[in-house]
């Protein structure tokens, strides 16, 4: 992959993290101001449409135009460098930049889309994800902790559409073992300990979420059977969607496999509250499975009233 920008971002907002999560954004922004970085927080901006897409409602020629437009907003901020918190917007975004830069009549139909809205066609900002930023920026923001995660045992969940899709363009690591989530992690002091699932998707796969809840509760069973054998003290994730199934379904489960109990946390959130943040400024409240026992070991008063 090409080299991860160290500043001028342009936030690309995730629409499950804005409608279940918003503390992961909330956390991500806390992040940036800490190290002082510049980015903008523009709400022209759309969804990217990846859930439409790989369900198979939005057209490929729409989700082309649509995101040909984000691009443009990007660019003409000063040619900001989109950075994401979702993975399939990371993708959706990657591969729509891909084939508009290889099928000259797919690019001429979309510029001429853009045209007729008042846009210019200019694709040229580049797409990472949050973690990638995080990473590369690691040294500033680990000299601005105040807290450790010392003590601490945790899993990483890397998603999939970050890993699987421009699977060689993973930071650190690689598709079949990414360590991005790893060495943030690691970087503030965490134990991070291995399982047997750790390349098992959460089971989202769109359809299947929409559709089929049978499918996502058998992959989880697997998958929450393997981290329970760990025995962590937290699971980190850098996906919207995957930090909704795997905290969601503990409880929908435990009928079936046992209470499971484990604090999941987007990357952002976790270090966000080792650079300071309180739990409920970004939104630790609205996590289905408790976080408290986990902020105790860190040394932080919990979300409990």
């Amino acid at each position: 992959m090409g080299k991860v920008p160290d500043n001028n971002y342009y936030l690309f907002k995730s629409c499950v993290a804005g409608s279940m999560y918003p503390g992961i954004e909330i956390a991500i922004r806390f992040v940036l101001d800490r190290i002082g970085v510049d980015y903008s927080d523009d709400p022209r901006h759309s969804s990217c449409t990846g859930f439409a897409y790989h369900t198979g409602v939005m057209p490929l020629s729409t989700n082309l135009a649509l995101n040909a437009r984000n691009f443009s907003l990007a660019a003409g901020d000063t040619n900001k460098n989109i950075v994401c918190s979702c993975p399939t917007s990371y993708g959706n975004l990657k591969e729509c930049k891909d084939i508009l830069s290889k099928d000259a009549d797919l690019r001429d139909r979309t510029a001429g889309v853009l045209y007729k809205i008042g846009k210019d066609y200019d694709i040229s900002p580049s797409v990472n994800h949050i973690s990638e930023i995080f990473l590369a920026r690691l040294d500033d923001i680990t000299a601005k902790s105040v807290r450790s995660l010392s003590g601490i045992k945790a899993v990483t969940h890397h998603g999939c559409h970050y890993t699987k899709i421009f699977y060689r363009d993973v930071a650190s690591g690689n598709f079949e073992r990414p360590m991005v989530l790893d060495n943030i992690a690691k970087a503030f002091g965490c134990d991070i300990v291995e399982y047997g699932e750790r390349s098992l998707c959460c089971g989202m796969g769109f359809h299947h979420t929409l559709t089929e809840s049978e499918y996502p509760e058998e992959v989880l069973k697997r998958k929450f059977s393997s981290i329970r054998d760990a025995g962590p003290d937290v699971i980190i994730t850098q996906c919207p969607g995957c930090i909704f199934n795997l905290d969601h379904y503990q409880e929908s489960l435990a009928g079936s496999i046992g209470d499971i109990d484990i604090p999941v946390l987007y990357i952002s959130e976790l270090v966000a509250l080792m650079l300071g943040a309180g739990p409920e400024e970004i939104g630790l409240d609205m996590h289905i499975v408790p976080v408290d026992g986990l902020l105790e070991k860190i040394g932080i008063k919990g979300t409990k009233k």
